[in-house]
């Protein structure tokens, strides 16, 4: 019996406690912040992201996520609170976080089943420092993960990329991170023979851009070019009107997933099932001028109460 596990990514939208860190540029969200961020409105948010993630890939495999990569969370606390929920909490979730040097104080984790998934090794890749002319400008760094999904060795990277503010320093600072990633990336094809990698994450570039072509050398065709390329099926999702996020009136796809070549030889355990854009009715918005885009947390300064300003993604594999 071939069994079915999905895998998601999730950039969370700003998943602050309401709590003030000295330590961290947070201050806005807390009750007396300008975004007035409440307990009452943190445990809305916390209880609808863990209900979308409980939802994700229900519907291929009858049963919750294996793993789900996540971005803009603030600390440990957060991730226990969301595996804490009544809506993710009858699942053994565990997960991997570390505190990054962003200035903003927003993190990416990975969230695990531990039933079917085992940790060999973790560690967080920290970004290249540059010079923004002010002084070195910090950013969050790029989670790694070596484990065993049901006994299958894997490889995982979870990523956010910086953003498009500031557009010519932060594209230096994207071709910086993936640059470096690659390196990794060719460390594990040097030492093992058909590695099974897996990246995930907001890159804030579409998959065309030169962060993802040139640097992670990703493709959007399943036959490999070279075995060492990344493929990248969200590069075909743009033909499909499909998206993750939304800069006024226009789709963007910056969420993407990436396989090595062992995930696309149907023989093999894991092999790729499919991937695809989780957007759900009750994700979007139904106002008429916002129809159709992420229910998102706030729009500017206004509370919307919504999950988030990204759709989440997700793979499934089968092993």
């Amino acid at each position: 019996m071939q069994r079915f596990q999905t895998i998601a990514f999730y950039n969370c939208e700003n998943l602050f406690d309401p709590f003030n860190d000295p330590a961290k540029l947070d201050r806005e969200f807390t009750p007396s912040g300008y975004r007035k961020w409440t307990l009452e409105r943190y445990e809305n948010k916390i209880n609808k992201l863990a209900m979308t993630i409980s939802k994700i890939g229900e519907e291929e495999t009858n049963h919750l996520p294996a793993l789900i990569g996540l971005s803009e969370v603030e600390n440990g606390s957060v991730l226990k609170d969301l595996i804490n929920t009544p809506y993710l909490k009858e699942v053994n979730y565990d997960f991997v976080h570390y505190d990054s040097y962003d200035e903003r104080g927003i993190d990416v984790a990975l969230l695990y089943n531990q039933d079917l998934f085992h940790v060999i090794h973790s560690e967080p890749i920290h970004p290249p420092m540059l010079d923004h002319g002010s002084g070195r400008d910090l950013t969050r760094d790029v989670l790694y993960v070596k484990g065993e999904l049901l006994n299958k060795e894997i490889h995982l990277f979870v990523l956010h990329l910086p953003s498009q503010r500031d557009e010519k320093f932060n594209d230096l600072k994207r071709d910086a991170i993936t640059t470096k990633l690659r390196e990794k990336i060719n460390h594990i094809f040097q030492d093992e023979t058909e590695p099974a990698i897996m990246v995930m994450g907001d890159f804030n570039a579409s998959p065309d851009s030169k962060s993802l072509k040139r640097n992670l050398l990703t493709q959007k065709n399943r036959w490999f070019d070279s075995k060492t390329n990344l493929y990248n099926p969200m590069e075909l999702f743009g033909m499909q009107n499909k998206f993750t996020n939304m800069h006024g009136k226009h789709k963007l796809l910056f969420d993407q997933m990436l396989f090595s070549y062992k995930f696309l030889k149907v023989e093999n355990k894991p092999s790729l099932y499919k991937a695809e854009v989780f957007n759900p009715h009750f994700l979007q918005e139904w106002s008429r001028k916002r129809k159709g885009q992420p229910f998102r947390t706030y729009a500017g300064r206004k509370y919307l109460g919504g999950y988030s300003d990204h759709f989440p993604i997700y793979s499934i594999l089968k092993l």
